[in-house]
């Protein structure tokens, strides 16, 4: 695979990836508007900035279900966005070298000619190449790889904390569930064991009251928006791994130039 199209797959990678994160950052963010008023009922005085709003994290009290603080959404939200603006970025410069510029085109394929000297059939192979001198690119492999190595920690740092909160919420709201509904026996064991956290969140949508002086407005899906939340997130991380890998085999093919060692 030769240098255009390592950046060809590239462009691929970080346009998709800027989509992901994107499509995480909305999905989390209307959810959080929807709920945090409803949810912002947690116990404590007048003094007590207990801002428990958030989808994540929810806990089930005596009288209430109450949300997680808001600074779990806020992260959910917030941290992606410069993992978003660098994907952009490099979406764009990758496209440029590619679609516009082409000079990421600077090794061809090898061609094969077959010569006939004094009798006998000798075969030639040849491998065009542009000058590397112009292309500053090549010494932007491994500081490349390496923030996508740096940015793939941190987007699984986020994916794990989102997923860990969601099923947290999950698990809080089967409680409340139980006790809302006055469940018990075989209803309650089914809530418990064998409802998904789609029919979870699905009741929730339905029976949950909004708290005093809030209006939560029309219904939506949260456990469909939280799902796409949370699949983009991780489909995210993969690509991040995928494009550490792209950088740094693209790196160590060009040790000879980056390294005097390879001379």
């Amino acid at each position: 695979m030769n240098q255009y199209e390592t950046e060809r797959r590239l462009c691929w990678c970080y346009g998709f990836l800027s989509i992901l994160l994107g499509v995480s950052v909305i999905c989390t963010a209307i959810p959080y508007n929807h709920w945090r008023a409803t949810l912002d009922v947690c116990p404590g005085s007048w003094l007590e900035n207990n801002n428990c709003g958030c989808v994540f994290y929810g806990v089930s009290t005596f009288q209430y279900f109450s949300g997680g603080h808001n600074s779990y959404c806020l992260y959910a939200i917030f941290a992606p966005l410069p993992l978003v603006a660098y994907a952009l970025v490099m979406t764009l410069f990758h496209m440029y070298r590619v679609c516009i510029n082409n000079i990421g085109k600077y090794e061809s394929e090898k061609s094969t000619t077959v010569e006939e000297i004094e009798g006998e059939r000798i075969i030639v192979t040849s491998r065009t190449r542009m000058s590397r001198d112009n292309d500053a690119v090549i010494y932007c492999w491994i500081p490349t790889s390496s923030i996508a190595a740096v940015f793939a920690i941190y987007n699984l740092v986020h994916a794990s904390i989102m997923t860990d909160g969601f099923l947290k919420t999950c698990q809080q709201y089967r409680g409340y569930l139980v006790r809302e509904l006055h469940a018990t026996g075989d209803h309650a064991t089914a809530i418990h064991f064998r409802l998904s956290c789609q029919a979870i969140f699905d009741f929730m949508d339905y029976i949950q009251k909004d708290a005093l002086n809030s209006r939560r407005g029309d219904f939506i899906n949260t456990g469909i928006a939280l799902h796409l939340a949370l699949i983009a997130s991780w489909l995210a991380v993969i690509l991040w791994i995928v494009v550490t890998a792209y950088t740094a085999i693209r790196g160590y093919k060009e040790r000879e130039v980056l390294t005097c060692c390879g001379n």
